[in-house]
């Protein structure tokens, strides 16, 4: 099949109808039919039958669809990276990052570099890494500021610092403490990342080295919801050191978990994006703003 068969088969499932697949594909109603059954000539077997004014599909359309709907999905992707290749600069500098460091270092960093160069142009959006990744590949992004970035031959990254894993916990608990091993918080009901994502995973391939089994009651891929979570449920919560500089502005515990876990945090650019001085100050800023904060929990 040809790729304006994908396309029209698609258009055709979606709509139900050769009318409504020819306006959402901005084509003649006969060009549609044309397309329609020349595929169905090639593959043999008639994909759509008519019942009651509508197309619906056959056995085989319904089998064939799922690799039909991957490759429809994989033209938009080439389509948006076509557009965003001939896009430029127009967007100005379009920024990516994890939510909780697009509430901390991201701002601040955006700030600064505001002071510096007044005609900036800029936007911000927080993703988690693998769509982040996904944006930065497609050209939807110009710069990404994660914890986490997938391998990927279209993204160039360099690490910006470290952070940790602290203990988040309600006022009062353990005062006496400045640091804490994760013995020590086994009996308490935990909060901690989610175990799925690249980061948590982190943490629990730690407990297992360690032999350890915490009782994490909840789990969550926000650490500012994890924040919330802490203040609301009273149980103990584990996350890392960026985001806590919001749990001490709260009057939460932060307590460094010995030894250190670390995790790096990265800057991510497409390796077709563009050069600007404007996206290596702003790393830098970034890098600056992430030492600031680290110094708080040495």
């Amino acid at each position: 099949m040809r790729l304006r068969h994908i396309e029209v088969i698609n258009a055709v499932r979606v709509t139900g109808t050769i009318s409504a697949a020819a306006q959402i594909l901005s084509m003649t109603q006969p060009a549609v039919s044309q397309a329609l059954h020349s595929a169905e000539r090639q593959l043999g077997y008639l994909l759509f039958s008519r019942v009651k004014g509508r197309l619906v599909p056959t056995h085989e359309a319904l089998l064939l669809f799922p690799e039909v709907q991957k490759l429809d999905r994989q033209l938009d992707a080439v389509r948006k990276l076509a557009s965003n290749l001939k896009g430029g600069t127009a967007y100005g500098m379009r920024i990516v990052a994890a939510p909780s460091l697009a509430q901390t270092i991201v701002p601040a960093a955006v700030a600064a570099l505001q002071r510096e160069a007044h005609d900036l142009r800029a936007s911000l959006r927080s993703d988690y890494s693998a769509v982040a990744t996904a944006s930065l590949a497609l050209l939807e992004a110009d710069v990404g500021i994660l914890y986490y970035t997938p391998q990927n031959p279209n993204i160039k990254t360099e690490e910006l610092g470290l952070s940790r894993y602290v203990v988040i916990a309600p006022p009062g608990w353990m005062p006496r403490e400045k640091s804490i091993s994760l013995e020590q918080l086994i009996g308490y009901k935990m909060i901690g990342p989610d175990p799925t994502d690249q980061i948590g995973k982190l943490l629990s391939q730690t407990l297992e080295s360690f032999g350890l089994d915490l009782d994490v009651a909840i789990t969550c891929p926000s650490y500012h919801s994890l924040i919330a979570l802490v203040e609301y449920t009273g149980f103990v919560g584990i996350g890392d050191s960026i985001s806590a500089d919001t749990a001490l502005a709260r009057g939460l515990r932060v307590i460094p978990i010995t030894p250190s876990i670390e995790l790096p945090i990265m800057a991510s650019r497409p390796t077709m994006g563009m050069c600007s001085i404007y996206i290596d100050k702003f790393i830098e800023h970034c890098r600056e703003e992430l030492a600031i904060l680290n110094d708080r929990f040495k």
